[in-house]
């Protein structure tokens, strides 16, 4: 049996952010990244990209701080939506710069989780091309950072036998991507999702191939699908999803409330004229990306125009990123867009909708999203609830009852929640505006700052990173590690509330996820965009550094900058090495 202080479960960027940062702060401790995939990468791995994938992210906004993503090796210039493989290629680079190459074991599953008294035990199976074999891992500490996008979840369609064409999930689609894009084909991709838009894009610019894009009426519908810049000022989506003025117009238990941010708070979500002005941003913000997008101007279009409002998008907001306009191709007849659901799989090539349409496909890609419940089995029995691990079980009285109780006073601290509009507005469908997309009985992660649970605060001896999903990833990750880091070697410094008050802001806290975005996923692990910046500002002051870092003016903080201003990585750069001349006494108690 190995034994080691840490093992990090996942090698995506979450996972060697955390090693890289872990390492760093204990060059002589011996830690083990344990990932099933060939490659690291999760996401952006090698076997799960395909040629023209690129990130919603602009050079400069998905890099760790400490390690800027330099042009000219990558070959990335400003303006630039980098390129899926280059991300690949940077976390190599990460993994090398930062010496942890030796600790990575690739192939390698992580079949159970089991917690003794000394911490835990992992029980894995190793596989390559020749051999497989079984082993342990012994580790007082553990972070699992398997990511959010790790187990797909597919559709089960009745299927003719004599049904021809391939059926395959996007986890799929870059194992098979020269079988399926081609010219002269047409391909059924089932989603609204961002992935489906990719998918789609890539099938319709093939010569002479069209795509058609199945939304089911029952669903979310389409994403929000907005330009890299947004409202006649052309701001950057990205930083302005990040800046403070703008996320004042999102309610959040976590944000600061005191001082000018305080005041300002509650002017906008405690009073009459605060809601309305905060209604009519979220409507100007919305109608300028519908319009942005010309998606009334063509009654194909039109139907991917998102069916619920903007404050409700959460992380179903994705960017336009493809080399030629999408909507043009719409236009054309190139992709067409379908609100339906599938009956089943036919005869040879042919599939047969709910309404008696028959479509004649080449290919069928289901996007239809990942399971959120994790893949990994816990023991003692029992211990996937304890460790606050999402679940569909209902919870029980006492948890229930903790569940209405914040509900009640989110709602009466920030009444727009309750008042707002979250129907489908918009779907074409009048008879489902009003019916639900989300399972009551889902519950999400119940964890104390999105990272460890109340449960193993006395221990320290289990974290989870990036088991949320927010539009600042590459600061959230580089944040997350430094926090779990202190926390798992004793040098965070932990509030003083009983273990029952952390529960409580625990529940607050995730429960408010489940309630600000109807068209997000907070009801299975935190989604966060408006509300990011507070995050890393709540993750920041337990850390003892200030979370405003745009600098003073005539010796107090210069808010015009603060609220007007973008936050990206570099606005948290050397931040473990301040912490590391802390532990060394050398640095200021508050940096």
């Amino acid at each position: 049996m190995d034994d080691v202080e840490l093992v990090i479960v996942g090698a995506g960027f979450y996972g060697i952010t955390t090693a890289v940062t872990y390492n760093r702060l204990h060059s002589t401790s011996r830690i083990l990244v344990l990932d099933s995939a060939p490659s690291i990468g999760g996401p952006w791995a090698p076997q799960r990209i395909f040629p023209g994938l690129k990130t919603n992210n602009l050079w400069g906004t998905y890099e760790n701080p400490d390690f800027p993503m330099d042009e000219h090796k990558f070959g990335v210039k400003k303006g630039e939506h980098v390129p899926a493989a280059k991300i690949s290629e940077y976390l190599e680079a990460m993994v090398d710069e930062n010496g942890i190459r030796e600790y990575l074991r690739l192939n390698t599953k992580v079949e159970v989780v089991e917690q003794v008294s000394e911490g835990w035990v992992l029980h894995c199976t190793f596989t390559n091309e020749s051999t497989t074999s079984t082993y342990k891992v012994n580790t007082a500490k553990l972070v699992l950072s398997t990511g959010l996008t790790n187990k797909p979840s597919m559709p089960q369609i009745p299927t003719s036998p004599n049904f021809q064409p391939m059926v395959i999930h996007t986890n799929d689609f870059p194992a098979h991507f020269n079988t399926i894009v081609k010219p002269n084909t047409n391909t059924l991709v089932i989603g609204g999702g961002k992935s489906a838009w990719d998918v789609t894009y890539a099938c319709a610019t093939q010569p002479s191939s069209t795509a058609t894009m199945l939304i089911r009426p029952s669903g979310a519908g389409p994403v929000w699908m907005s330009p890299p810049y947004v409202t006649p000022l052309g701001l950057w989506l990205e930083k302005l999803v990040l800046t403070r003025f703008f996320g004042f117009m999102s309610p959040c238990p976590w944000a600061e409330s005191t001082g000018f941010e305080g005041v300002v708070r509650r002017f906008l979500h405690g009073t009459w004229l605060g809601r309305k002005i905060v209604g009519a941003f979220w409507g100007i913000l919305g109608e300028d990306v519908v319009e942005l997008n010309k998606l009334n101007a063509h009654p194909e279009t039109k139907k991917l125009r998102p069916w619920r409002d903007a404050f409700e998008v959460g992380n179903a907001l994705s960017i336009l990123n493809y080399p030629t306009n999408f909507f043009d191709l719409v236009k054309e007849g190139k992709i067409k867009v379908v609100i339906e659901e599938v009956d089943r799989f036919g005869e040879i090539n042919e599939v047969l909708l709910k309404d008696g349409t028959k479509l004649q496909v080449d290919a069928v890609v289901c996007a239809t999203g990942w399971k959120h419940l994790t893949s990994l089995k816990f023991e003692p029995p029992g211990l996937e609830r304890a460790l606050g691990l999402p679940t569909t079980n209902s919870p029980d009285i006492d948890n229930a009852a903790l569940v209405k109780r914040v509900e009640e006073e989110i709602y009466t601290k920030y009444p727009f929640l309750k008042e707002r509009d979250t129907s489908r507005l918009h779907h074409p469908d009048q008879s489902l505006r009003y019916t639900s997309t989300k399972s009551p009985d889902d519950q999400p992660y119940r964890l104390h700052r999105f990272l460890v649970p109340p449960s193993d605060i006395q221990r320290r001896s289990i974290g989870f990173a990036g088991a949320l999903m927010s539009l600042g990833n590459a600061s959230c990750a580089y944040l997350q590690s430094l926090w779990l880091t202190a926390y798992l070697d004793g040098t965070l410094v932990l509030p003083s509330a009983s273990r029952e008050q952390i529960k409580y802001e625990t529940y607050r806290d995730t429960q408010y996820c489940v309630l600000r975005n109807a068209m997000g996923y907070g009801n299975k692990f935190p989604d966060l965009v408006f509300d990011s910046l507070p995050y890393f500002d709540a993750l920041m002051k337990d850390l003892g550094f200030e979370g405003k870092r745009k600098g003073k003016f005539m010796g107090a903080k210069n808010w015009v900058k603060e609220c007007f201003e973008g936050y990206g990585p570099g606005d948290y750069r050397g931040l473990v090495e301040a912490w590391e001349a802390r532990r060394r006494g050398e640095g200021k108690k508050n940096t």
